[in-house]
C-alpha cells in the first residue's frame, strides 16, 4: 500500500488535475489524503459574505462527496484566503503543508505546475518543494499536474508544463467525469477549458502521446529511487 497526498489549491482540482490517477490508487487500495489549500470562494464573494460562507460550504460538501467516492484516508481544508501571495501568508501555508507532510508521511506527492497563470496553483508547489527539501522520511515522489483554464492560459509565462510521466485511465475515465459531476457548478460550456468535452478531449489527447485511449499527465518533480 502506498501512501499518497493531494495537495491542491481549491476544490475541484484534485480531479481536474488527478482523477484518474486517483481511481487507479483507489483500486490498489492505495491511502488517499487530500488537502485543500485555499478557500477558492472569497476572490468571487469578498464584498458579500453570505453569498462567500455559502459557496465555502458547497464547495467543501463537493470535496468531501469526492473524497468518500475516493474512499480517501484523510481530507483537510486549510481555507486560507483566496489570490493571497504576500511573504506572510506564504510562510503561513509553508508552514501548514510542512506539518501535515510530517503527519501523513506520505512516499508521493501530487500538486500543481509551477506553470500555472493562478497564483494560489503556483504558491502550493512552491510551498510543497521548501517543505520537501529536508524530511525525517523523505518524499520518494513529486509529480506536478495540469489544470484547464489554467496551466494553458499561461501562455508559457511562467515556462512551459512538459509533460514525461503519464498514467493510463481508460478504465477510470467514466468515473472521473463522474466525480466531475460533483463540481458541476465549476463547469462551463465548450469551448471554455473547464468543459466535459475540453476535459474529455484532453484524456483522449493526452492518451496518444502513449498509445492508449485515455491518460493523464504530469511533470516529475522529484523521484527518488
Amino acid at each position: 500500500m502506498e501512501k499518497i497526498l493531494i495537495i491542491c489549491a481549491h476544490p475541484d482540482d484534485e480531479v481536474l488535475g488527478c482523477g484518474g490517477t486517483l481511481l487507479k490508487h483507489k483500486k490498489l487500495k492505495d491511502q488517499i489524503n487530500i488537502l485543500f489549500v485555499f478557500e477558492g470562494s472569497s476572490a468571487k464573494n469578498k464584498n458579500n459574505i453570505n453569498e462567500f460562507n455559502l459557496n465555502l460550504r458547497k464547495r467543501e460538501k463537493s470535496a468531501i462527496k469526492v473524497a468518500k467516492f475516493l474512499k480517501s484516508n484523510s481530507i483537510k481544508f486549510l481555507n486560507n484566503e483566496n489570490l493571497n501571495s504576500s511573504p506572510d501568508n506564504k510562510l503561513k501555508i509553508t508552514n501548514e503543508i510542512t506539518k501535515h507532510i510530517e503527519e501523513i508521511k506520505p512516499e508521493t506527492i501530487y500538486t500543481h505546475s509551477s506553470k500555472d497563470l493562478n497564483i494560489d496553483h503556483r504558491t502550493c508547489i512552491e510551498s510543497v518543494l521548501i517543505a520537501t527539501r529536508v524530511n525525517k522520511k523523505p518524499v520518494k515522489k513529486i509529480l506536478s499536474f495540469e489544470i484547464p483554464s489554467s496551466t494553458e492560459w499561461s501562455f508559457n509565462l511562467y515556462g512551459t508544463f512538459a509533460p514525461n510521466y503519464y498514467v493510463k485511465i481508460d478504465e477510470f475515465i467514466k468515473n472521473k467525469m463522474k466525480l466531475l459531476e460533483f463540481y458541476n457548478y465549476e463547469l462551463k460550456p465548450f469551448p471554455y477549458p473547464r468543459s466535459k468535452e475540453n476535459i474529455l478531449s484532453q484524456a483522449k489527447l493526452s492518451g496518444s502521446a502513449v498509445g492508449t485511449n485515455y491518460a493523464e499527465r504530469f511533470e516529475v518533480i522529484k523521484i527518488l529511487n
